[in-house]
């Protein structure tokens, strides 16, 4: 078995090193005022498994890349068929804007996919509601429960 070269036999060679941008993290509200939408809709989303993508929870605190908060609301502007000139306008109205106060168009964005969200989640509750009704109804517990004769 042939042993590997010791260090100081090894050629000298430089090693390739890529600088990469760092990604700016946000927290939650201040993720809510890039956006333009509340914190607590944010909240909300993240509850109910929808809204831009978390990086990293650390210490119960979620928090969002730049990046994907750019990637949710061209998703945003995708989903209601809006060009990506309009995309292209959005973003420089925002960055002139200094990303100050609520964006109407994602204020309307976020509530309606947070309408979904409910909307959903609801329906796996009353539909699971429904189920136990069924299986009660048929079980001698049933008139016991609504002291049926």
């Amino acid at each position: 078995m042939k042993k590997p070269p010791a260090h100081a036999d090894r050629p000298s060679q430089q090693a390739t090193v890529c600088q990469f941008p760092l990604q700016q993290v946000l927290n939650r509200t201040q993720a809510a005022e890039y956006l333009g939408v509340p914190a607590r809709r944010l909240q909300a989303l993240a509850l109910l498994g929808g809204g831009p993508e978390r990086v990293r929870q650390s210490g119960g605190v979620a928090q969002f890349r730049k990046d994907d908060l750019d990637q949710y609301s061209a998703e945003m502007f995708s989903r209601a068929g809006l060009s990506s000139d309009a995309l292209n306008r959005y973003r420089g109205m925002r960055a002139a804007s200094g990303y100050a106060g609520r964006d109407a168009f994602m204020d309307m964005a976020s509530r309606d996919e947070l309408s979904q969200a409910c909307a959903y989640v609801g329906g796996r509750v009353i539909i699971l509601l429904g189920m136990v009704v069924i299986v009660l109804s048929h079980t001698p517990l049933s008139r016991f429960l609504f002291h049926m004769q």
